[in-house]
């Protein structure tokens, strides 16, 4: 008896019957930006009115040179083979434009550019922008939303963004509950009074008071720190650990610049703030 396709196969295939029928009809110009390459190494991107016309008339362009030979061979009425050349041999993604979708063609997954600068730049990294991705090498294709080309990644959904906003709103006044600890915090350092790891609100007013923010890399607002310390690294490391998020995309950020976290503890946190003790393998040790 044969194995019944799964729902994800089926989707699948259904993708790739779409995209076959779809995308080589769409391959003529109809507006100037409708189309754009971009370079997978570089990510330089550019507009073409036509792919198939524009790659034969640039052949000789370093851009198509491992190409070159075998579109000398193919004239316009070979458009499909020449976008599967073109993004095959040149390290190239087509990218189509179309109202709330975007189509990507490229050779294998290793073949696939970031997309996110691209799609920062032309607002299309949200949940109403639909993307298929076409892979031409194995002639597969695959839906997702543009929101999952978002720098970071997203946040838990049960992480209390609405209460870090409001916090950090208020970093520069005290709260009867600053000391506190923050949900989900864990820091690899102890408070006094508090469970291992968890930093108090009013160890997160201070840095927030004192350190520059980050920038989120798809709104260009500050973000909002939410976690700092250490965090186990195999049985004998630890690492740098500093999280932000963003309460306009919903992402979170790892800080991956801070090397010396003692160094940071004194100069962002107040000393009536800084933690006593760090936590080392599951046991409070003083801090100097």
């Amino acid at each position: 008896m044969s194995q019944q396709p799964s729902r994800r196969d089926l989707l699948k295939t259904t993708a790739a019957a779409i995209a076959a029928l779809i995308l080589p009809r769409s391959l003529f110009a109809r507006n100037p930006d409708d189309f754009f390459f971009i370079h997978t190494d570089t990510l330089t991107s550019w507009p073409v009115a036509d792919p198939v016309q524009w790659s034969l008339q640039n052949a000789h362009q370093p851009i198509l040179e491992r190409a070159a030979e075998g579109l000398g061979k193919l004239t316009a009425s070979d458009s499909d083979r020449i976008i599967r050349l073109v993004v095959r041999r040149c390290r190239l993604n087509l990218i189509e434009l179309r109202p709330e979708h975007a189509i990507v063609q490229h050779w294998g997954q290793n073949g696939l550019a970031d997309l996110r600068p691209f799609f920062k730049t032309h607002r299309l990294a949200t949940n109403e922008i639909e993307v298929v991705l076409r892979n031409r090498k194995r002639e597969v294709a695959i839906t997702k939303t543009g929101d999952e080309f978002l720098y970071g990644s997203r946040i838990a959904a049960d992480f209390p963004l609405e209460l870090f906003q409001c916090k950090w709103e208020r970093r520069f006044e005290q709260d009867a509950d600053d000391w506190q600890a923050a949900p989900g915090s864990s820091s690899g350092f102890a408070w006094p009074g508090l469970d291992d790891g968890v930093i108090p609100w009013a160890a997160l007013k201070s840095a927030w008071r004192r350190a520059v923010p980050g920038t989120c890399l798809n709104c260009d607002t500050p973000t909002i720190l939410t976690n700092f310390g250490l965090r186990p690294v195999g049985m004998f490391n630890r690492s740098p650990n500093f999280v932000s998020v963003c309460s306009k995309c919903c992402r979170s950020f790892v800080d991956d610049s801070v090397k010396e976290v003692g160094s940071w503890i004194v100069e962002y946190l107040d000393v009536e703030v800084r933690p006593d003790a760090e936590i080392i393998w599951g046991n409070r040790v003083k801090r100097q």
